[in-house]
């Protein structure tokens, strides 16, 4: 009767234990700035610290002039930029997903194709790829995607933003995809940073900006002139500038950090 209860001891000791193992998803491997972490369940964000275990549900939040980098148990990393905040879940099937409510990410995944899957989502499309290295930003209507190696296989959701459209596009290495759920909108935001940008400028270089004013405003206008309009979203899907992308402070970074984990 003793073997038998001790038996149960063991058995219900070890149950809390394996199901976090089940639920880990990775780990927190580099940390720049003030982040944060959210447990499922909880309204508390904790102070990140260096290889804490991410389980299912968790998420991560980053702050102004901060960068995190989390690896997943297959290896896949994923870093993500200031001011953003991602979720990591797993579904039915046991596919990792990342929830992109905002902010910058950078996703590399070295293995060959075919060996591992990652998904993430924004409020605007979903992303599914298989051994490739690629970016975004979003917010709530608009995603930017660039991708640097091999293929990624983007859907924008309909206006419901929760049922993924009956189009996908392939964006392959060097090309740049952009999908708005609300264009109008979009097209305001563009706007007002016209004036933002123009208000900055004219404070401090004034004779610049009214010589310079006009080409700025047309450079703007013909780049949402590019954008396709579908039923459900816009989109515009072109090859971008890899030596001015290259001198990006967030690139260079991340491909520094990329050179390290494949060496």
């Amino acid at each position: 009767m003793k073997s038998l209860l001790m038996a149960i001891v063991i058995w219900a000791a070890a149950i809390p234990v394996t199901a976090q193992k089940q639920n880990t998803i990775g780990k927190i491997s580099f940390s720049i700035g003030d982040n944060h972490i959210q447990n499922r369940g909880s309204v508390k964000w904790n102070k990140v610290r260096f290889f804490i275990p991410i389980n299912e549900f968790d998420k991560v939040k980053t702050s102004k002039n901060s960068r995190c980098e989390v690896t997943f148990q297959t290896k896949k990393v994923m870093r993500i930029g200031a001011n953003s905040t991602a979720e990591l879940t797993r579904d039915k099937e046991g596919v990792e997903e990342v929830k992109m409510s905002r902010g910058l990410a950078w996703l590399s995944i070295f293995l060959p194709k075919g060996k591992t899957k990652l998904r993430v989502r924004t409020p605007s499309s979903v992303c599914a790829i298989r051994g490739t290295v690629y970016r975004l930003n979003c917010d709530s209507i608009q995603t930017t995607y660039r991708c640097y190696k091999g293929t990624i296989q983007v859907t924008p959701f309909k206006k419901d933003g929760k049922t993924p459209a009956d189009s996908s596009f392939y964006i392959n290495s060097g090309e740049e995809l952009i999908v708005v759920s609300d264009f109008e909108e979009y097209k305001k935001m563009q706007e007002k940073e016209i004036k933002d940008f123009e208000q900055k400028e004219m404070d401090d270089f004034e004779k610049f900006m009214q010589k310079d004013q006009q080409a700025f405003d047309e450079m703007v206008q013909s780049d949402l002139k590019e954008f396709k309009e579908m039923s459900d979203f816009s989109f515009k899907h072109t090859a971008f500038d890899k030596d001015k992308d290259g001198q990006s402070d967030w690139v260079k970074w991340n491909t520094e950090r990329d050179k390290l984990i494949s060496e």
